[in-house]
């Protein structure tokens, strides 16, 4: 019996339903396996695909904001697997390190890494020391005029 195009359809997507969870569980094991022996602060995407290594890199980056953890090592490799041998993973973590106002080096420690550290300059931070000098003498003032202006 020949399948209609609905169930030809139903049966596509169910599918693809499988393909991204079997997609899912192998980015699962190659994060585990490659980062099972590493120190905390080492990040190793290999094994993954561009979308599913910004994914984890954007989690990880997250954390090490949040934590302000002091140094993050992201092992992005060479591209030597890559088709034509040119890297992908690398050059689009690199851009994404933008987003994250984070002083990132490529090739740190070697050629296949990110070193990724906080901006120490105090620029990563908005400075608002201006606020107080400029604020502070007109809430002065505008508190003289409302106190003089009820006489």
């Amino acid at each position: 019996m020949m399948m209609g195009p609905k169930e030809l359809s139903n049966k596509g997507k169910e599918y693809g339903r499988l393909m991204e969870q079997y997609n899912e569980m192998a980015k699962n094991a190659a994060l585990s396996v490659n980062n099972a022996n590493r120190p905390s602060n080492e990040l190793d995407l290999h094994g993954l695909h561009v979308k599913e290594a910004l994914a984890v890199t954007r989690t990880r980056l997250d954390k090490f904001v949040r934590n302000r953890e002091q140094s993050l090592i992201i092992i992005v490799g060479k591209g030597n697997r890559s088709t034509d041998g040119i890297a992908k993973i690398k050059p689009e973590v690199t851009k994404m390190m933008r987003e994250y106002r984070v002083k990132a080096t490529p090739n740190k420690p070697n050629e296949g890494c990110i070193y990724v550290e906080p901006i120490t300059d105090g620029s990563s931070e908005p400075d608002f020391s201006w606020f107080d000098s400029f604020f502070v003498p007109l809430l002065g003032r505008l508190f003289q005029y409302l106190r003089s202006s009820r006489h």
